[in-house]
C-alpha cells in the first residue's frame, strides 16, 4: 500500500518539520514557521529568510515587465525581515532559468535587483543559477536586529492594527488578467499596488521606535488568514473580532468592484505587503498617543479575545471567517 500523500498543503510542510527536526542550537532564538529565523552569532542578532517566486504562481512575464519581476521579488523577501523589526542590509539570488529565455531578459531582471538594492539599501553577496522548466527567483535576504526582535503570537486583550489599505494589490492583478474589461479607465494607481508594492520603512521604523508592539506580520496571503498566523502562532485557542468598517480600503475600488468583490479582495486578496501587529489594551493610549506626535497613521481594526475563532462584524452583522486566503496546495 502506498503512504503516498495526496491534496496537502503547505500546512503538511510546518507538521513534518515540527515532528522531525527539533531546535537544538541556543542560537537559534525562535522558531520556524515565524517570518524570519533570528539568530544570535556573537553580541549581534541577524534575521534570515527566504522567498521563492515562481512564473505562473506568484508572477506572469504577461502581467509585468522582467526588471519589475525581480524588484518586486526584493520588497516581498525584505517584508519578512521587516515584520520581525530587523534591517534588512544583503541579499542572495538563485536563478532558475527557463531555456531560450533571452539575455536581454536576464539583463532587465538584474537590472530590477540593481535598482531595489539601491532603493533599499541593500548588498548582493551571491546566489546561484540553474537552467529550468520553469522561471523562478529564490530569495535569501539577511537582517539585523538592532534591539528586541517582534514575533508572531499574540495575546488576549490586544488591539489589532494595520499599516495601509488592504485588498489593492489583488485588485490590481484581478484587472491585469481582464485588461479589456477596463480599459480607458483610469486604474493604473491601482495595478501598480500589485506590480510594485509600497514599503513605508521609514513609518515602520516609527512604530516599531514606540517599543509597544507585541506581535506582528506582514499581509501577504491576505488578512483572513494571515490573522489567524498572527495570533495563533503561540496559543491556539486566541481568537478576534474585526470591524469591516474600520479596515482602511483604497476608495477607488468601489468604481470597479461590487461589495462582495471587495470584501473578498480585502479579506483574503494578499498580496499587499501592510503590517498587522498587536499592541496591548494598557498601553493603547501611550501608543496612540506616540504615534500622533511622530505623526504617523495606523488603523485599529479589532482586537483578540479567547473564543478562538476570528469573526468579522459588518454593519452589526457578526460572521465567523476562519478560513480563506492564499495557501499552496499540492
Amino acid at each position: 500500500m502506498s503512504n503516498r500523500i495526496n491534496n496537502f498543503d503547505e500546512n503538511y510542510i510546518y507538521k513534518i518539520l515540527k515532528k522531525n527536526f527539533k531546535k537544538n542550537n541556543k542560537n537559534f532564538l525562535n522558531n520556524i514557521g515565524d517570518d524570519a529565523s533570528i539568530l544570535k552569532l556573537g553580541n549581534k542578532k541577524y534575521a534570515v529568510s527566504c522567498d521563492i517566486q515562481i512564473e505562473n504562481v506568484h508572477f506572469s512575464f504577461k502581467y509585468s515587465k522582467p526588471e519589475e519581476i525581480s524588484y518586486r521579488a526584493v520588497i516581498v523577501a525584505i517584508s519578512d525581515l521587516l515584520a520581525m523589526g530587523a534591517r534588512p542590509e544583503f541579499f542572495l539570488n538563485s536563478l532558475n532559468i527557463k531555456k531560450g529565455t533571452s539575455s536581454k531578459i536576464i539583463d532587465k531582471i538584474f537590472y530590477g535587483f540593481k535598482k531595489a538594492a539601491r532603493d533599499f539599501n541593500l548588498e548582493l553577496i551571491g546566489g546561484n543559477v540553474s537552467s529550468s522548466k520553469q522561471f523562478s527567483l529564490d530569495l535569501t535576504v539577511i537582517g539585523v536586529v538592532k534591539k528586541k526582535y517582534i514575533s508572531r503570537g499574540s495575546s488576549v486583550g490586544q488591539n489589532i492594527y494595520i499599516t495601509d489599505n488592504l485588498g489593492t494589490a489583488s485588485a490590481g492583478l484581478k484587472i491585469l488578467k481582464n485588461k479589456k474589461k477596463y480599459e480607458g479607465l483610469n486604474v493604473k494607481k491601482i495595478i501598480q499596488a500589485y506590480i510594485k508594492p509600497e514599503l513605508n520603512i521609514h513609518k515602520l521604523n516609527k512604530l516599531i521606535s514606540t517599543n509597544l508592539i507585541k506581535s506582528m506580520i506582514d499581509v501577504t496571503d491576505g488578512l483572513t488568514i494571515d490573522l489567524k498566523r498572527l495570533i495563533k502562532y503561540k496559543d491556539k485557542s486566541l481568537g478576534a473580532s474585526i470591524i469591516w468598517e474600520k479596515i482602511p480600503i483604497e476608495r477607488s475600488l468601489y468604481k470597479f468592484f461590487n461589495q462582495k468583490t471587495i470584501e473578498n479582495l480585502v479579506m483574503n486578496g494578499g498580496d499587499d505587503y501592510k503590517f498587522l501587529f498587536t499592541v496591548d489594551e494598557k498601553d493603547k493610549k501611550v501608543f496612540e498617543s506616540k504615534i500622533k506626535s511622530k505623526k504617523i497613521k495606523v488603523h485599529n481594526i479589532g482586537n483578540t479575545d479567547n473564543t478562538g475563532v476570528i469573526k468579522l462584524i459588518k454593519s452589526g452583522m457578526v460572521k465567523k471567517i476562519d478560513s480563506g486566503g492564499f495557501l499552496h496546495r499540492f
